[in-house]
């Protein structure tokens, strides 16, 4: 069986992605020979180099400076330890510490571009030698995260001339992968198959320039997945427009609070970095850097709906090009069925061979409804009535795919379980493979019915009546409110432990509940399904000590027999999780409860690398009469689409903002602002034809709406 959680790659590395082609190396900018982890330069799956290591002189030179700070451009600064060399009179002389200055710039556009710059600060001139060893390994990702064996691979040897290092793989007679390595202003020789070396007598404060340039490529494929800019300068402007384009169809957020700032211009710029394009020309957001460089349905989908408020776009292209890859047959090596929104597409060697299944996988429970609720959400922020239209067939064939799995499964409820031989064994969020167990630890076997799910279902229902009505299907439209009235009372008598005053996890295919209390009830906070007593009882329980560790709300209680503050699933505390559940207390408009949660995770937010939310951290508990930071969980993505939006969800939930489009109306109810925060703007805020700009200002225990700007004929009513 395939497992979801990868090993080897820790976030003490770096990453700069722009579109398909990402580069993931350590902190001092190399990528070791022979490694075995997740470092190298990756496009479509593959890896394309697997080492570079630069020397000077023969000695391993000292980073200063390492910034990542653009998402798609690298500075590193280096300096030199003491090395021997000749001068100008070819005189042996020793060059002392920190007399050389090696500065190198990276920017990744079709192909990776890196400029160098290097002076001589010593007062005689030197002989300087730069050396970088380079290799190619052509590995699939899969390979990489050892969830396939390894494939031996007979590569060409590499070519050395004009100028250029070629490193050559023939998958078969019709694919070849290529790298090839050119330099630039400079003259490297070659001092063995892998290596390069240049040589220049700097004189005193004098520097160079030199440039070299790696083009990953597929021949023989169309020339728009092997397009690339033509020059380092090039790759620049070219990405400084697109990111101005993006800034300019964003939403904007300033504060009082330059942390607060600072994060959320992050994961802005995180969420640009993890656009990427098909090769059918529709966008959308990779899940994470590096293992989940893909199109997803699950992880694509969450990130829309939190970032709604930040550009609706999102959920405009996640929502066309999941609709494209939607299940058209029953296929069970691809837990394919028709109407089902798949959860993973790859495009590698080994997918390309049919050796794993995601071509695309199926192999997800809840993308199905959360699709179909996104297509509400998305329309009721924009009255997008088009796009509604043109998906409308592809919703009832996802509502048509729900239905048949209600209907074969014994409980009445979504279940899931695998047909692949290479499938995922839990298909709901939390898909690792011991994320579903018993109160006594031990693992559940699927069939499972996720609590979760279940509210997925419900208020996927309850979303497409409302956009049934809309198209004139009142049939529809009652029909989905009988089936959810129904669906609601079983739900809640079969999931809620009375003696836990929380629901259970799941149910296993006898119906047995997994008493165990996690997050997973928190997101049925939001799809109404719970009366108001069990919300309530939910919501409590959510906050309390088992559960929140002071960061955040953990996965699984510390009370658990299987809890592990340091697994995956376990007992850990991600981001996204507990924006959704904040999602939920605005529904009942506990802002106090979303304050307790924002303030956990922004103030671990504060101690991470460029203020970005991590995939996951460790569960352990908060001491708050010390300053220790957040345990980071060693291989988590960083950034990860869900963490970055999920800031921009928090802040939809505080402040209870919803739209009335059929009124033209913008409904404010109750908002607040967290103790850390006294003035909130937010500006060039799209909701349908109209344009906002809003500052939310606090006045003692309240919190007054000014409309600084507006443009349309949204109208503004806060309610407190």
């Amino acid at each position: 069986m395939l497992l979801t959680q990868p090993n080897q790659f820790t976030t003490s590395h770096r990453t700069i992605k722009n579109n398909h082609l990402f580069l993931v190396d350590s902190k001092d900018g190399e990528i070791p020979s022979q490694n075995d982890s997740g470092l190298g330069l990756y496009n479509l799956d593959t890896r394309f180099l697997s080492c570079f290591e630069i020397r000077l002189n023969d000695t391993q030179p000292v980073c200063l400076l390492s910034s990542t700070e653009t998402g798609y451009l690298s500075t590193l600064v280096y300096t030199n330890g003491q090395f021997q060399t000749q001068n100008k009179d070819n005189l042996d002389v020793t060059v002392l510490e920190e007399t050389i200055e090696l500065k190198r710039e990276t920017i990744l556009d079709g192909a990776l571009f890196d400029k160098y710059t290097l002076t001589n600060y010593n007062i005689e001139a030197v002989y300087l030698r730069v050396s970088i060893r380079f290799e190619a390994d052509f590995r699939d990702m899969f390979e990489i995260r050892h969830l396939v064996p390894y494939k031996h691979r007979q590569l060409h040897p590499p070519e050395f001339s004009n100028e250029q290092l070629i490193f050559r793989y023939e998958e078969d007679r019709n694919k070849c992968l290529q790298t090839k390595i050119i330099f630039k202003n400079f003259e490297p020789h070659c001092v063995d198959p892998h290596t390069v070396v240049y040589e220049k007598l700097l004189y005193p404060l004098e520097s160079i320039e030199f440039n070299l340039e790696i083009f990953p490529s597929a021949l023989h494929t169309p020339e728009d997945i092997n397009w690339a800019a033509s020059d380092y300068q090039n790759a620049l402007t070219h990405l400084d427009t697109y990111n101005k384009i993006w800034g300019e169809e964003t939403t904007e957020f300033h504060s009082d609070n330059e942390d607060f700032n600072e994060m959320l211009e992050r994961s802005s710029k995180d969420l640009r970095m993890l656009l990427t394009q098909s090769s059918s020309g529709k966008c959308f957001i990779s899940a994470g850097i590096p293992w989940y460089v893909a199109l997803f349905g699950r992880d694509s989908i969450i990130t829309s709906r939190e970032a709604l408020i930040l550009n609706p776009s999102l959920a405009k292209w996640t929502l066309n090009i999941l609709a494209q890859y939607q299940g058209k047959e029953d296929n069970p090596w691809r837990d394919e069925a028709p109407g089902k929104i798949l959860h993973e597409l790859r495009v590698g060697e080994l997918a390309q061979k049919r050796e794993i299944p995601h071509t695309p996988y199926y192999g997800s429970v809840d993308s199905t409804p959360l699709w179909l609720i996104l297509l509400y959400e998305y329309y009721i922020w924009t009255k997008d009535l088009e796009t509604l239209k043109n998906l409308w067939p592809n919703a009832l064939a996802a509502l048509g795919w729900i239905n048949d799995e209600l209907m074969k499964s014994s409980l009445g409820y979504l279940t899931y379980k695998t047909t692949s031989p290479l499938g995922i064994i839990h298909q709901g969020w939390k898909d690792s493979f011991n994320s579903a167990m018993y109160e006594n630890g031990l693992q559940a076997e699927p069939p499972i019915a996720l609590v979760e799910v279940q509210g997925y279902v419900y208020l996927a229902k309850k979303c497409l009546s409302t956009l049934a009505e809309l198209l004139g299907d009142k049939d529809l439209k009652n029909r989905l409110l009988r089936e959810c009235k129904e669906f609601k009372v079983r739900f809640n008598r079969d999931f809620w432990q009375d003696d836990m005053k929380f629901a259970a996890l799941g149910l296993d295919s006898q119906g047995s509940p997994l008493r165990v209390v996690s997050s997973n009830p928190g997101h049925c906070l939001e799809t109404g399904i719970f009366t108001s007593d069990h919300a309530r009882q939910t919501a409590i329980g959510l906050l309390n000590p088992d559960m929140f560790s002071g960061w955040g709300i953990r996965t699984l209680s510390s009370n658990a027999v299987a809890f592990n503050p340091m697994s995956y699933h376990n007992g850990s505390v991600w981001p996204h999780d507990n924006a959704i559940i904040a999602r939920g207390f605005a529904l009942s408009a506990r802002q106090d409860y979303i304050e307790k949660v924002f303030t956990g995770l922004f103030e671990a937010a504060r101690y991470m690398t460029y203020k970005r939310l991590p995939e996951l951290f460790c569960g352990f508990p908060r001491n708050l009469a010390q300053t220790d930071p957040p345990v980071r969980y060693p291989v988590a993505c960083s950034p990860q689409a869900w963490s970055a939006a999920a800031g921009f969800s928090l802040i939809h939930s505080m402040l209870n903002i919803q739209p009335d489009l059929q009124n033209g109306i913008l409904r404010i109810r109750n908002p607040k602002l967290p103790s850390w925060l006294n003035v909130l703007q937010i500006q060039h805020l799209r909701i349908a034809d109209s344009v906002l700009d809003l500052e939310f200002r606090r006045a003692g225990e309240n919190v007054m709406v000014n409309v600084q700007k507006r443009s349309g004929r949204m109208d503004v009513i806060l309610k407190i």
